[in-house]
């Protein structure tokens, strides 16, 4: 985090096993501009841990968040980094594929250009 650009995560879902990017239809296509961004205070003031929903900053906290055992609750949230994004959308297209979605179309995203 810098002063000029604080911490974002963007939020997603945890579901049968596979990560729903929120602003991402599970069917594709994946189109970066769809996800909402949220400031890190926000997210702090929502979070609720005793659900199991949580933050992950790094490739190591979302590998903990996904092997861990899915409880009661059918879904989680997890608030990801969004430095994340690349995990996020490789994990998204391994559930679209699950599912026989056509949603792993490697066109250039023109939002996801330099």
């Amino acid at each position: 985090m810098t002063a000029d650009r604080p911490d974002r995560f963007f939020p997603t879902t945890l579901l049968g096993g596979f990560l729903h990017v929120r602003g991402i239809p599970d069917w594709g296509p994946w189109r970066s501009g769809g996800i909402e961004y949220t400031h890190v205070s926000f997210v702090d003031a929502i979070l609720r841990p005793g659900t199991g929903d949580r933050k992950v900053r790094t490739p190591e906290e979302l590998q903990a968040a996904l092997a861990e055992p899915r409880g009661p609750a059918p879904s989680r949230t997890l608030w990801m980094h969004e430095s994340l994004l690349d995990e996020a959308r490789w994990l998204w297209e391994q559930m679209a594929t699950h599912l026989g979605y056509q949603a792993t179309d490697r066109r250039q995203d023109p939002e996801d250009s330099p």
